[in-house]
């Protein structure tokens, strides 16, 4: 009897499901033991997390700049549209004080009118679902590379479950946003808990609701990794805003990863090892 073939790209990984089976999103099956992807934790370390989100970045990174600054440079064309709108429908009368040093001073706006309240609702409400496809098509991406395969600059582009990721992020925004004013505290605790709500959902075709559940419960019961797995993704966020906002090209992506690598590795489910 002859030896069957080696798996491909030698790591060892099962086919991946048809489209349509649970867990289709991250290209391989569900690991045993419980729902899809929660077949435990594998040994997970922060240090491991960044160095397999620089390798995989360092192989990637064309790809990944080239999303990141298209991605950003929407924020920003958008954000403009929608001050543009709210200026033109209420302009207001703005005035100015400045100290003696000229360094300080202060301002005063009239109200913006009900036309630029409404501007401001709908130009929210625009910046949410733009925001959850940028979110979706990206996190998208990167799962890609954790599933191993080849990307593109395209790869970053394909949205999916964008009304899905809409309610998680108004989901996870409430809940934040409630913490936030209890002291601040319980809203810096609450995105530390429901820090992989959108990678559980793109990954394992959650609904919002489990996916906010499956961060919560993986984020309890491994609540020392997730923090200091958040407490990296901030610094690096941090250090990369610092670079003259040009570092943010390198920061974001990474912290992406980082995050996706501890969302696999924690639940038990695989990521393509490091790329020589």
């Amino acid at each position: 009897m002859t030896n069957p073939p080696p798996p491909p790209h030698g790591g060892g990984y099962p086919p991946p499901p048809p489209p349509g089976a649970p867990g289709f999103h991250q290209g391989y099956p569900p690991a045993p033991g419980g729902p899809p992807g929660f077949g435990g934790a594998q040994a997970y370390s922060v240090g491991d997390a960044f160095s397999w989100a620089w390798n995989k970045f360092s192989k990637n990174a064309g790809p990944l700049i080239i999303a990141t600054l298209v991605y950003g440079l929407i924020v920003i064309a958008l954000q403009l549209i929608i001050n543009f709108l709210q200026s033109a429908v209420s302009p207001g009368v703005t005035s100015y004080t400045s100290d003696d040093s000229g360094f300080s001073y202060s301002w005063s706006t009239s109200s913006m009118g009900l036309a630029g309240i409404l501007v401001a609702i709908v130009g929210w409400f625009v910046s949410l679902i733009v925001g959850a496809a940028i979110q979706s098509g990206y996190i998208g991406g990167v799962l890609d590379i954790a599933n191993g395969q080849q990307v593109s600059v395209g790869s970053f582009f394909r949205p999916r479950s964008i009304g899905q990721v809409v309610i998680a992020g108004l989901i996870v925004g409430i809940i934040t946003t409630i913490g936030l004013f209890l002291c601040v505290i319980p809203g810096l605790i609450a995105s530390i808990m429901l820090l992989f709500t959108v990678v559980a959902l793109l990954d394992r075709n959650l609904s919002p609701v489990d996916a906010v559940k499956a961060s919560f419960d993986l984020s309890k019961n491994n609540f020392g990794n997730v923090f200091l797995t958040w407490l990296v993704m901030l610094v690096t966020a941090a250090v990369g805003a610092l670079v003259c906002l040009v570092g943010l090209l390198v920061a974001i992506p990474v912290v992406a990863l980082i995050e996706v690598y501890a969302w696999r590795r924690l639940t038990g489910a695989q990521v393509a090892p490091l790329t020589p």
